[in-house]
C-alpha cells in the first residue's frame, strides 16, 4: 500500500510509525521527484477501524494517481480501489454498495457503476494496476534524465551509419516522448551491433 505505515495496534488506539530509513513507496517517489505527495506525510497513521482505514488508503491512492497524472503519467484505466489490498477492496465494495442504495432511496440520480471483481480477478487487475503505476513513475521521473551524447569514436560513427533505418513515422509520432525516442535509437544501435555477431548472414533492413 502507498504509505501504509500502521502496525497491528490494540483496539481503540492509533499509533504513528516513523518510516525512517525504510525505503517505502513514498520515499521512492520523494527520491525520484524531490517532493512529497500532496497531503501525505512521511509519517502516517491509519485508524484501527477497517472502514476508516480503507477510506484513508483509498484517498491516498487517489491522491497518488492525481499527482502522477499532473506530472504527465497516463493512467486513465487505473482506479484507486484497484490499488487496495484484497481485504480492503472487499470493504470498499460493501461501502460503495451501501452508498448506492442510499442514493437510490433518496431519489438522487447517480450513473456511477460499481464493477465488482472477484478473488483472483481482482488480484490480477491489482497486479497489473501497480505494474502500470510503476512503469508510469519510471516514465515521468526517470526517462527525462536520459540524454543523448555524440561520440567521436570512429567505430561508433560507422555503427550509426550501418544502423537499420527507423521508420520516420515512429520517431515523429507524438506517442513517444523525446526521451523514449532516444531510448529507441539506443536500442536500435545496439541491436544492429549485436545482430552482426549473432546473425552474421542476416541482411540489414528496417525494424
Amino acid at each position: 500500500d502507498v504509505c501504509k505505515v500502521q502496525m497491528t495496534v490494540p483496539q481503540n488506539k492509533v499509533f504513528t510509525q516513523n518510516l525512517g530509513k525504510d525505503k517505502g513507496f513514498c520515499e521512492m517517489l520523494f527520491y525520484l521527484n524531490g517532493r512529497s505527495l500532496p497531503g501525505i506525510t512521511a509519517s502516517q497513521s491509519l485508524p484501527p477501524d477497517p472502514v476508516e482505514r480503507m477510506s484513508q488508503l483509498h484517498w491516498q491512492h487517489s491522491a497518488l494517481l492525481s499527482f502522477l497524472k499532473s506530472q504527465g503519467a497516463y493512467l486513465p484505466h487505473i482506479m484507486p480501489e484497484f490499488l487496495l489490498e484484497p481485504e480492503d477492496y472487499k470493504i470498499w465494495v460493501k461501502v460503495e454498495g451501501t452508498l448506492k442504495v442510499d442514493r437510490l432511496n433518496s431519489d438522487r440520480f447517480s450513473n456511477k457503476t460499481i464493477v465488482v471483481l472477484e478473488g483472483s480477478t481482482f488480484e490480477k487487475r491489482s497486479k497489473r494496476a501497480w505494474t502500470d503505476v510503476l512503469l508510469q513513475i519510471y516514465k515521468v521521473f526517470v526517462l527525462p534524465r536520459v540524454s543523448s551524447r555524440s561520440s567521436t569514436d570512429p567505430s561508433c560513427s560507422e555503427s550509426m551509419q550501418n544502423m537499420p533505418i527507423i521508420k520516420t513515422e515512429l520517431l515523429s509520432s507524438n506517442i513517444y516522448s523525446p526521451y523514449e525516442r532516444t531510448i529507441l535509437t539506443w536500442l536500435n544501435k545496439h541491436y544492429e551491433k549485436n545482430r552482426k555477431i549473432v546473425w552474421k548472414d542476416c541482411q540489414k533492413g528496417e525494424i
